[in-house]
């Protein structure tokens, strides 16, 4: 069987040994493919043959928090095309915690809970619903006019 090899430098690994990807480390050349940090027995993940710790992973491959940028752990919330963790989910005005169950409108491509949003200017107020309704209209032509909805004949 021989000694290892590692990966990385291509010498002889004679200490603790790293396996993954299909071949062996030296602990300290196997790093994160972004920051090339060490994981030195931290959790790595793996994607198309490449090693990658946990916040560069999620931040090319899955849900990174819109509010804190740190990589969602456990609970997602997903609302305006953004995801947060649970504990950031909050009014972008005065910063009130919200979950699934708040009732939020959309200011500024951000939450606000309605608290906030009747505190609004009712000219405001009108220009926001009137821009939801012209951009929903704008989405189901969209749909509307997708190949998949389209008939043969």
């Amino acid at each position: 069987m021989g000694i290892p090899i590692c990966g990385a430098c291509h010498r002889p690994v004679e200490e603790r040994v790293v396996t993954a990807l299909g071949k062996n480390w030296h602990v300290e050349h196997f790093v994160c493919y972004v920051c090339e940090k060490p994981f030195l027995g931290h959790r790595h993940y793996e994607r198309k043959g490449l090693a990658y710790c946990e916040q560069h992973y999620h931040k090319l491959y899955g849900n990174v928090c819109y509010k804190c940028g740190e990589a969602c752990g456990g609970e997602v919330f997903q609302a305006l095309q953004k995801s947060w963790c649970i504990k950031c989910f909050a009014c972008s005005l005065c910063d009130k915690k919200m979950d699934h169950r708040t009732k939020f409108y959309e200011f500024d491509m951000k939450p606000t809970c309605k608290r906030c949003y009747d505190r609004f200017p009712t000219e405001l107020k009108k220009r926001i619903s009137d821009s939801l309704k012209d951009r929903d209209l704008e989405n189901q032509r969209r749909r509307s006019q997708s190949p998949s909805t389209l008939r043969q004949t």
